[in-house]
Order: C-alpha cells, then structure tokens, then sequence
C-alpha cells in the first residue's frame, strides 16, 4: 500500500465499500464460506466451499445441509444446537469434525474441519441467516496425534531409563567397597548411559556404529592418561537398543582395564577386532604388556551385566601378559540392516 504523506490524506480519494465488494471478497476467498436460512438451507457458498465439498453452486442451493454433507448423526445434532444459539444471536464455534474428499486425480483425503457460525440479523433485528466458515485443522489434529504418541512414548521411556538407573545402582552396590567407590562407580556408569543418548539423539534417533562406541569411551580415558591401544574392524551399525547394552558393556571393559588391566600401568596395550562371520558378531579385546594378571577374586559389575544378556556369549581368559575377552552376539538382533527406521523412543 502507498503510503500518502499527512498533508496529502485530505485530498485522497476515498472509496466506499459496496454489498458487491464485500461479496465479491467472500467469494474469492480461501476459507469454504456458506450461509443457511432456518430450515438450514444454502443460500450462498463461495468457490471454496463448493470445492471444498465437491459439488456446484447450483447443486447447493435451497437444499437440507445434511442432505447434501452426510454425517453421523450425533454430528447433525450437534450442528442443529450450534444453528440454534446462533440464531438466538451467539456466535458459535463447532467440535472437529472429520470428512473424506476427492483430490483431482481421484483419491481419498481425510480432512479435519472446525466451523464457525455467525448470525447474520435483518432490518428487524431478528436474525435471518447464518454464515459458516470452514476452517482445515487438519494439520493441527495431526500435530496433536503426533504430540500423543511422542508423550505416551518418552513417559515408557523415562520409565525404562530409571528402571535401568535403580537396576544399576543396586548392582553397583553388589560390588562396592566403600561410599565413595560406589559414588564414582555410579556417578560414571548414569554419565556413559548420558553420553550414549545424547549421541544418538545427535545423531537422528538412530543408533550408533559400533567403532563410535569404542572411541567416546577410549576418549574419556585418553583425555586423562597416555593409553595405548588400536582399533579394527567392519562399518557396524548397530540397533538402537545394542547401542544402549553395547555401550554399558564397553564402558565396563575400559574401566576395569583402567583399574586392573592393561591402562593401569604404562608399558599397556589394548587392541579391539570386530567382525561379522556368519550370523554373529564376533568382538575380540586384548590387553597386553602385563604380567601377573590373575582372575578376580569376586565377580565384578561387568562380569554381572554380560550375564544379564541372555543372547550374548562371553569368554574371559586371563593370560598372565593381560585379559582377553571374546565377546560373540548373533547378528539380528544387534545390527541395524536400514530396512526401518527405528525410533529410540519406540524401541524397547
């Protein structure tokens, strides 16, 4: 719009709106627009609504609204007490309702309206028509569905999440010898379970490559100590839910081997071979550069977590040079072919 200087408004023309600019505004416009009489008839629907429904201006007119829109009829009743108070004055606003059209090559679309009636009063002051104005919430009722999923499914996950937080910290306990390492055992374990989320939030809410795993939690202890060690083996990706177990369990091999094994002294080596053969994933981790390596006297809080997964095998063998770990799991059901597109939030 030009903008007209102060001292020029005065001299601006000035049109008047006419009954035929303001309909003619209401029949170009986007929003499907009808107006009934009492008996509920169409007198008037612009161009939206006419496509809108699907049918002419000149199929419309003077007939029953129900018997052109088809609708259950708790919906005709409800419309019918909606028309009731409008035409007591009130300007009313109806419940979602949903129809099915036609888009132009023939398929079916679901649709979700929301109307408005507003009286429209006569010289008399009574109120002789009613004007209705579609509004499309079809992409808020979506949202809305989509907002209930994502709840229903981040309030069973927060759920898993502090069931897996308690289950660690009673089998932190178990293994314990005093407050202050069960604070840093604890503490440590709820930061690698954060890490592993966080990433694969980061990373799409998908899960993560098994090499991936390995370095966030080398680098937690590289960033503290000089450490030794070399990683090889196929491109992994796991699924979501090994991504969660696989994590937990490497964060308890690395710290063992910073507090016993090969990253407790400096002359420590450890290398990590990863594979598939066959149906299963074969992990072999060895320490070395040791001497007087010896099995634990107790069972410890990783020994414990590897026995709580039923589907994987794991065998230690302590050489007197450092630990060796062969850590096999069958393929299905840790590794993520990319045929779906698995939702951490939906998987278990």
């Amino acid at each position: 719009m030009p903008d007209i200087p102060l001292q020029k408004r005065s001299d601006a023309q000035v049109d008047e709106l006419t009954q035929e600019d303001v309909a003619g505004f209401v029949d170009q416009s986007l929003v499907p627009t009808m107006a009934i009489n009492r008996d509920l008839r169409y007198v008037y629907a612009n161009q939206a609504y006419c496509e809108a429904i699907g049918m002419p201006i000149d199929d419309l007119l003077g007939k029953y609204v129900f018997d052109v829109y088809k609708a259950p009829s708790d919906h005709e009743l409800s419309f019918q007490r909606k028309c009731s108070l409008s035409f007591q004055g009130e300007v009313t606003r109806s419940d979602v309702h949903t129809s099915v059209l036609t888009d132009e090559e023939g398929r079916p679309r679901t649709v979700h309206w929301q109307t408005t009636q507003e009286p429209i009063f006569g010289p008399d002051g009574q109120v002789r028509h009613l004007v209705q104005r579609a509004e499309d919430v079809t992409h808020l009722v979506e949202l809305q569905k989509s907002h209930d999923v994502m709840a229903t499914e981040l309030d069973h996950r927060v759920k898993n999440f502090v069931s897996v937080i308690l289950a660690t910290a009673r089998i932190t306990s178990l293994s314990a010898a005093s407050v202050e390492q069960y604070t840093e055992d604890f503490c440590s374990r709820v930061d690698s379970m954060a890490r592993i989320y966080s990433r694969m939030s980061a990373d799409g809410l998908k899960g993560l490559r098994l090499r991936e795993l390995f370095e966030d939690e080398l680098a937690q202890v590289a960033a503290k100590r000089n450490i030794q060690y070399s990683l090889s083996g196929d491109d992994v990706q796991l699924t979501v839910k090994s991504s969660k177990d696989g994590g937990m369990v490497i964060h308890e091999f690395v710290t063992n081997a910073v507090r016993h094994g090969c990253f407790s002294r400096p002359e420590g080596r450890l290398d990590v071979e990863w594979a598939v053969v066959g149906n299963e994933l074969q992990v072999l981790w060895v320490e070395s550069g040791l001497t007087g390596i010896k099995p634990p006297d107790k069972k410890g809080f990783g020994t414990r977590l590897t026995d709580m997964l039923p589907n994987a095998r794991v065998k230690r063998t302590y050489r007197d040079t450092g630990l060796t770990i062969e850590y096999i799991v069958p393929v299905e059901i840790i590794i993520d072919d990319g045929d779906q597109d698995e939702n951490w939030l939906a998987s278990d």
